[in-house]
């Protein structure tokens, strides 16, 4: 089996997004962090070998960066832990499947299992949660949607369970496929929650009534084209996975793609992008 690498550094209390930002962009398959007081956070950094030293080239000009061999199995679980169950939009419920249903959810959620595994998506990170909040907006009875680097799963999952027709999931890292299989089938919508590894420019153009994206902005930015093509005319795209100062150069992206940004919005210092295809 394949060893991972943890990627190790400290950094300050304020720096944890922007070095999260710029990991996830690199294809990252985890950020664990552990607050060390006195303003300070050990982020510890999942990846395998090649992705390690994109990390490492990256970030080593700032902080002080090392690198540990990690077992496949092993390392990347400790999060698991600390997991806890997390609510986003007006009624979603996220529940790790080793802990129980809170006391208080009531008839009017929709609860979902989800185990990320390896792959990103437990909604306890803030571009998730803006994502699955904009899921509870736009999906409609009927609907069908395209999860662009779905990670877990978590946002094709929500939108079925929200009454759309079906979903499409897609993700190039094998982690995320095997995560978002098992998730579809734990929460029983495995018949509608097409699960593929298809590029972008292998969908179908003008098919998505919803398209999202929670990737990072480098990535949003080189995918734009394509994102706006897979969407319906006067379909939505929701894109997240960004920071606040790159809202402008995604946003132009879009525009320049044929997409008109109606909404930014925002948890701390990450932000979503809400736009039609015009």
């Amino acid at each position: 089996m394949t060893d991972w690498t943890a990627v190790v550094l400290v950094v300050r209390e304020d720096e944890v997004d922007e070095v999260s930002g710029l990991v996830w962009d690199l294809g990252v398959s985890g950020v664990e962090e552990l607050e060390l007081g006195n303003g300070s956070v050990e982020l510890r950094i999942g990846c395998d070998e090649e992705v390690a030293e994109l990390v490492i080239e990256t970030l080593s000009d700032r902080w002080v960066v090392s690198a540990e061999a990690v077992a496949a199995d092993t390392g990347l679980d400790t999060w698991r832990e600390h997991a806890q169950v997390w609510r986003a939009g007006s009624n979603i419920v996220i529940v790790p499947p080793w802990l129980d249903v809170p006391s208080d959810v009531t008839t009017d959620d929709f609860v979902l299992s989800i185990d990320p595994g390896h792959a990103f998506g437990s909604a306890s990170h803030e571009t998730t949660r803006l994502c699955l909040e904009a899921v509870v907006e736009f999906v409609k009875p009927g609907s069908v949607v395209a999860d662009i680097g779905c990670g877990s799963g978590v946002l094709a999952i929500a939108a079925v369970r929200l009454g759309a027709r079906e979903a499409i999931a897609t993700d190039i890292s094998p982690d995320a496929i095997i995560a978002t299989i098992e998730n579809a089938r734990r929460n029983e919508v495995a018949d509608v929650v097409d699960v593929s590894t298809a590029t972008i420019e292998e969908l179908d153009s003008a098919t998505y009534d919803l398209v999202l994206a929670n990737i990072g902005a480098a990535t949003l930015c080189s995918m734009a084209q394509g994102l706006v093509q897979i969407t319906k005319p006067h379909g939505v795209l929701v894109l997240s996975g960004l920071l606040a100062e790159q809202t402008e150069t995604v946003a132009a992206a879009l525009n320049q793609a044929g997409a008109v940004v109606d909404d930014v919005r925002e948890d701390g210092e990450w932000r979503a992008l809400v736009a039609h295809r015009s």
